[in-house]
């Protein structure tokens, strides 16, 4: 799953500090139970462990095994990204029931009856949450540093035009929709991801906010990756490119490995 882009990553634009696997200190601190944990043995972490943490903190958390498909790989790329209860709540936002942050039957009952079905309300919510990347204006860890790669990651466009739409979180969400259902989706419909982690506490106009509960596995990476597209060298966008794609397909077979599991 993780390939050879999961190594040590310690990035200033990304508030979770040294990764491995994308998995900061204090998520790893979290699982284990510790209070702290250290830069070695951040780098120690196992791709087992790592994938444990992915399994139980996010795409449990996001209703991963309750939502149907497509919409779980979005709220699941969500949670990583941001947290799973700032994913939770944005869905239920979007579907006009009580924002809790658990997945429910109100939650299932209100997705399943949307209108114009789950791949209405996959673009529908992929945009909200672009919206609440918008809202965070920190100069030094969001939108204005990251923007770039957090519109790639999610809508699948390049700001600047430099790169050719590919599949990413609302194709790949789109595409498992459609497997599920038995339909096609059209090719202009794969963007392409990359970005580094969303954190409320960049929201703008001064409001602090709650750091979520839990920082998402790839975070350090996705944060790499965001420092890469703000520059402009043939290397740079070289490394993002390659990040780009290993990260999109990590989390597609992730999520497609975790739905065959049952």
């Amino acid at each position: 799953m993780f390939g050879h882009e999961g190594g040590y990553v310690n990035v200033k634009t990304d508030r979770g500090g040294p990764t491995k696997f994308g998995i900061t200190h204090a998520t790893l601190a979290a699982h284990r139970g510790k209070p702290a944990m250290t830069a070695e043995q951040v780098k120690a972490i196992s791709r087992e462990e790592a994938e444990d943490i992915y399994r139980r903190s996010y795409w449990t958390q996001s209703g991963g095994d309750l939502l149907p498909p497509g919409l779980d790989y979005a709220a699941f790329d969500f949670a990583v990204n941001s947290g799973p209860a700032r994913a939770v709540k944005t869905l239920q936002k979007v579907l006009g029931v009580r924002e809790d942050g658990q997945v429910g039957e109100q939650t299932l009952a209100a997705a399943r009856k949307y209108e114009g079905g789950i791949s209405t309300l996959i673009r529908a919510y992929c945009e909200a949450r672009m919206r609440f990347l918008r809202s965070l204006t920190n100069k030094k860890t969001g939108f204005p540093v990251n923007g770039r790669g957090w519109t790639i990651r999610i809508a699948g466009k390049d700001p600047k035009g430099e790169w050719a739409d590919q599949p990413g979180v609302i194709g790949n969400a789109l595409r498992l929709a459609a497997d599920a259902s038995g339909s096609t989706v059209a090719k202009s419909e794969t963007p392409r991801e990359a970005g580094a982690k969303a954190d409320s506490r960049d929201t703008g106009l001064g409001e602090v906010l709650k750091k979520p509960e839990a920082w998402g596995p790839l975070g350090g990476l996705l944060s790499a990756g965001g420092a890469l597209f703000a520059g402009s060298g043939p290397v740079q966008w070289a490394l993002a490119a390659a990040m780009v794609g290993a990260v999109g397909v990590g989390l597609w077979y992730f999520v497609r490995r975790v739905r065959e599991a049952g």
